[in-house]
């Protein structure tokens, strides 16, 4: 059976891989098809497209954005991304980028004055300008306040503890709309870690008004319990199938490219979509 693996991480944003890494690594796993979501960012975009057409791999790149939805933090993927409508979308990423980095300024003056030694221009040094939650747990544990990113996510990086306030973020259904806007195909990134299951049920008839394509139904997190209900759930609403590992490499202490055994067949029915969009 031929997989892909779909909602990915490098160097661009927090994860350890660069784009050309992490091709190479989806054609050492066997994988038919790629795709690079890199969060509020579509700066790999040209390195990720000429490694996958020089080495044969059928690819999406996209973006991760961060959303809001009645107080709740909801990821959503915008989809085949081209150097086409990149310059568009670069200008409201830009804008996203911009408001994390107040707040990951206002997290480090935080964490300071809670006895934690950790210096943003520090991890800009050593990680890159676009800097997460993710590069503040690693550093933690680097230096060994927690043993794992998972601990430092779940206590001072975890909202509502005092340590981390997000930055104001685009509106759920509005960023439907915006990414359906820009051409691409809107994909509700791993729903059970971001709303319940009631939510979840109100919120996808209202979603795929505004536009939305598909959810992820396959993650390394999710049970296959979990995954059969989100099975049903898709084709309940007449969604589309979608998945990915969420691949940081060892930035985060999740499962490795391929973990989510994504069927082909998924991107097959999202780039069918995708060439029916008026672009």
């Amino acid at each position: 059976m031929k997989y892909c693996d779909l909602h990915n991480h490098s160097s661009i944003s927090d994860g350890t891989y660069t784009p050309r890494e992490l091709v190479e690594y989806a054609c050492e796993k066997g994988l038919s098809a790629i795709g690079l979501t890199d969060h509020n960012n579509v700066e790999g975009l040209e390195e990720f497209e000429k490694s996958a057409q020089e080495l044969g791999i059928e690819y999406v790149f996209g973006a991760e954005l961060t959303t809001d939805y009645q107080g709740k933090e909801i990821h959503l993927l915008a989809l085949f991304i081209t150097r086409k409508n990149a310059n568009r979308i670069e200008s409201f990423t830009k804008k996203q980028l911009a408001s994390k980095d107040v707040s990951n300024r206002e997290l480090e003056v935080r964490l300071k004055n809670g006895g934690y030694d950790i210096s943003l221009d520090e991890l800009k040094a050593k990680y890159g300008a676009n800097i997460n939650r993710a590069h503040f747990a690693k550093e933690l544990v680097l230096k060994g306040y927690y043993k794992t990113t998972d601990d430092a996510f779940d206590t001072v990086l975890k909202t509502g503890n005092g340590f981390y306030i997000p930055p104001s973020r685009l509106d759920f259904l509005q960023g439907v709309a915006l990414v359906r806007e820009w051409g691409c195909v809107p994909v509700m990134a791993h729903p059970l870690l971001s709303v319940n299951k009631n939510e979840l049920e109100q919120l996808l008839p209202v979603a795929k008004e505004k536009g939305l394509v598909g959810i992820e139904v396959y993650y390394p997190k999710f049970s296959q319990e979990e995954q059969n209900y989100l099975h049903s759930l898709a084709e309940k609403h007449g969604m589309l199938l979608s998945g990915g590992s969420d691949f940081h490499g060892s930035m985060k202490s999740s499962g490795d490219l391929g973990d989510a055994c994504v069927p082909y067949d998924c991107y097959k029915k999202l780039d069918n979509f995708y060439k029916t969009i008026d672009k």
